[in-house]
Formats: C-alpha cells, structure tokens, sequence
C-alpha cells in the first residue's frame, strides 16, 4: 500500500488504529507467527518456564537453535550478522521507520570480550558511514566495561589500581565509539541498566555529551521514568549543562528491570527505587516529556515507549506548539516485533520513528529475548492489545 506523504513541518494526524499502515510490510506467515507468539506470552509461567528451558538446552548443547531461530528470534531479532539485519533495515525504510541498530550482546566480563564489542560496533559505524541506510546505534556499558566496577563505583568504593586501569579502558572504548559516531553522522543510544550501577554510567554518558553533543546530540543517555529519582535527575541534569554550549540527549524509557529491582531491594533492605503503581510512572514519564520539551532549545528527546497515551500525549504537543524541525529535535522508538501500531502509523505521520533491531548469534541473543518475552508478561495490556490488533488484520485478510 502507498504510505501518507506528509512535510516534515506539518505533522499528520497520528492514528494507532490503522491496521493497512501498521501491517503494511508483514507477510501472512509473519502475521501467523506474531499471533502465535504473543498468545504464548500472554502466559507468565509458561514465559519462565519457556525461558529457563531454553537456557539449560543451551548449555547442554541440544539441537534447538533452529527453533529458536524460526519462532521467537526471527520475530524480535533482524539476524544473526548485519548482512542479514541489513534486508529487515531496508524493509523498515520502505516504510519511512529508521533502525537503531543494536548488537544483542549481553553483559561480557573479560577485556577480550569488551574489544570485541567495541569492534562491532565501530564497525556498524563504518557501514552506517559508507551505505546511509540506518543513522541510530545502541551501546550497552556492560558489554563495554566490568559490571562489578561499575557497582563499585555506584557504592562510592575505592578501585583497586588493576580496576583504575580497566575503567579506564571502558571509558577509551566508549569514546572511540563515540567519537566514530560524531564523525559518521551517527547517533549513539546509551542503554539505561539496573539502578545499583546507572550512576557511574550517567557520569560516562554526560562527559561524552560534553564531548560530542555540540553542534547535535551525537551522545544520548537513558532515563528510566520507572524510577522514583529520575525526573530529579534530569531537572539536575539540565541545571548542571546550563550556560555550556551542549546539545543534551536524552532517551526516555519506562525501565525494564521492576522485578529484579523490586526483589534486590527487598533482600538487601533498602528503599524501593521504582514506583509500585503504573500510574505514577506514567506521571514521571510525562513529567520529562514537558521538561525536555522546555528546554527543547538545548535538549534533544527520544521518547522510546510502548505506551500509547505518553505518544498521543507527545504527538499533541508538537502539533499544538508548532515545533517547526520536530524532526531533528524529537524522535520516537520501539522495539522491533512491537507495538508495530505505534511505529508504523508515527512514521506515517510525519514523524521520526525508528525500531530498536536486535542482531547477534542466536545463542548470544538468547538472554536479550527471555528479557523481552518476560517484559512483555509484566506490561498491563500488552499483550491483549497486540492480539486484538493482529486479529483484526487477520479477519480482513481472511487468514
């Protein structure tokens, strides 16, 4: 189907309800498998279950990668080399959606494995250079650097000499990506992580904002609105840039750790850090939506969510407030294999919408996919509002 044609100054109206733009370059099979995948997850038990049977398959070596491969990573993965992702990359483009390309590389603990990293993904900068086909990368700190440093650091903890040098060497690789992204014309997303390390990362993500975000936010950090402290966060962080020729980024998430950081405060003793009550994330997530938006002078916003109403609640306030180059200031993101609603009929309206596409072995994804099969469980309404919708479409197709 022929998508809407809109300027990037005026902004159409954004409709989640069009099911021809949402599902306008996914195949009857893949309607199938998305329908059967997201019944499957509308069973909390059976997601952990699912999940630590997978894991333990794994590590016996049982043959099941081409399972996993043709069920739940073919739908929430690109492939497992930027050759493959590269043919989902040009799909989303057909249909005006960008691509943050992330390498589903979860947390390493040797050097070898953090220059590995490294090396990826400046390679993907190289390629984003050369070909132009997707202008968005994510980073994860703990596939970069030493977790434990990190938590060390967060407990305000002397570091060894031997841990001096390591982070070090964690800062040197996270500003040789950054400084191939400012020089690629690309953008860099640094992933939020659990609470117990994410101070140390704000403190790496801001010196590299200072950096690089002069001329544009080449640098984002992540907030997760699900935290109690973060709309204080970034009231400081906006007072701390004040006066400084710098571009902030910033990314807005809701969180994707409640359980775990739910279950480690409890253990260890120490106030909750994340809300108890949907609503009051909700609330602190639009409370950053209107302070960036204050201040979009200097700030650049991702708005990456799943939720609806923080989108419409968004979309409103750039057509009411005329945000002429909404484009280059604003952006919105889901996850690919999601909310599809969302991105597609974003995009068709005019705005910068992108999918976040995971790539990496099957085997190396594995983690990455439990955490978002088990995130999908714990989002209220996720999943009957993905079944609705794919149900709807398949009625019209006949399927």
């Amino acid at each position: 189907m022929e998508l809407a044609a809109t300027t990037p100054h005026t902004p159409g109206q954004f409709d989640p309800e069009n099911l021809q733009v949402t599902y306008c370059n996914k195949t009857d099979d893949e309607m199938k498998l998305a329908y059967w995948l997201f019944r499957m997850m509308g069973h909390p038990t059976l997601v952990k279950a699912g999940g630590f049977a997978t894991t333990w398959a794994l590590q016996l070596g049982l043959p099941i990668k081409w399972m996993i491969r043709n069920t739940v990573y073919r739908h929430f993965c690109g492939g497992e080399s930027v050759q493959e992702a590269q043919k989902v990359i040009d799909k989303l483009a057909a249909a005006h959606v960008q691509t943050v390309l992330d390498y589903a590389a979860e947390a390493q603990n040797t050097e070898d494995g953090f220059n590995a990293v490294r090396d990826e993904v400046l390679q993907n900068i190289a390629l984003a250079k050369e070909a132009k086909t997707f202008t968005f990368i994510s980073v994860k700190l703990t596939g970069i650097g030493h977790n434990c440093i990190f938590e060390k650091l967060q407990g305000k903890q002397q570091l060894t000499p031997a841990e001096q040098e390591a982070h070090k060497r964690t800062r040197e690789r996270l500003d040789s990506i950054c400084k191939a992204a400012a020089e690629a014309g690309i953008t860099v997303y640094i992933d939020a992580e659990e609470c117990w390390m994410q101070a140390p990362m704000d403190d790496l993500a801001e010196d590299m904002m200072r950096r690089y975000n002069k001329d544009r936010a080449v640098v984002f950090n992540t907030l997760q609105m699900y935290r109690t402290d973060r709309v204080k966060y970034l009231k400081d962080c906006l007072h701390r840039f004040e006066g400084e020729p710098v571009i902030l980024g910033i990314k807005l998430v809701r969180g994707a750790y409640l359980e775990k950081e739910q279950q480690r405060a409890k253990e260890k003793g120490y106030p909750c850090p994340v809300f108890h009550k949907k609503e009051d994330t909700d609330k602190s997530y639009n409370a950053a939506i209107d302070l960036c938006l204050e201040h979009l002078h200097r700030v650049e916003l991702c708005a990456a969510t799943h939720n609806e109403q923080s989108i419409k609640y968004l979309t409103q306030r750039i057509r009411q407030d005329g945000i002429a180059d909404h484009r280059q200031r604003i952006h919105f993101s889901q996850l690919y294999g999601m909310s599809d609603n969302l991105t597609y009929n974003l995009a068709n309206a005019g705005y910068s919408a992108s999918k976040y596409l995971p790539y990496g072995k099957v085997d190396t994804a594995v983690p990455y996919l439990i955490r978002r099969a088990e995130e999908n469980t714990s989002i209220a309404g996720q999943m009957g509002r993905e079944l609705s919708l794919l149900q709807q479409e398949m009625r019209r197709r006949h399927l």
